[in-house]
């Protein structure tokens, strides 16, 4: 089986340019919870299209609604849907920390 070599990166990591990283795809962080969207995402992406790049968008979500959280992502992503895979990184540890959360995001 072929392995692709890939990263995923955010604002935190400003000032990289995925085209000079030797990789065959990339995943973009794009939303936060119900207000934060990354600032370098949309740079990220038009980089790795303009290169041939496979490419990714994920939000990164925290402790609220999944309703609102995945109403919050598409809002500020729908010019990427069908272009792009979109990922759902959950880091969440606690009460909202089960498989539920996730299934209602992603419906």
């Amino acid at each position: 089986m072929p392995t692709l070599k890939g990263v995923d990166i955010s604002n935190w990591q400003a000032g990289i340019v995925p085209s000079n990283l030797g990789v065959q795809f990339c995943i973009v962080k794009a939303t936060e919870g119900v207000g934060f969207t990354d600032k370098q995402c949309d740079k990220y992406i038009q980089n790795c299209k303009a290169n041939g790049i496979l490419w990714g968008y994920y939000h990164f979500a925290r402790s609220n609604a999944p309703e609102k959280e995945a109403e919050y992502f598409y809002n500020q992503t729908k010019n990427y849907t069908g272009q792009g895979i979109p990922v759902l990184d959950y880091e969440v540890w606690g009460a909202n920390s089960d498989v539920a959360w996730c299934e209602k995001w992603l419906t």
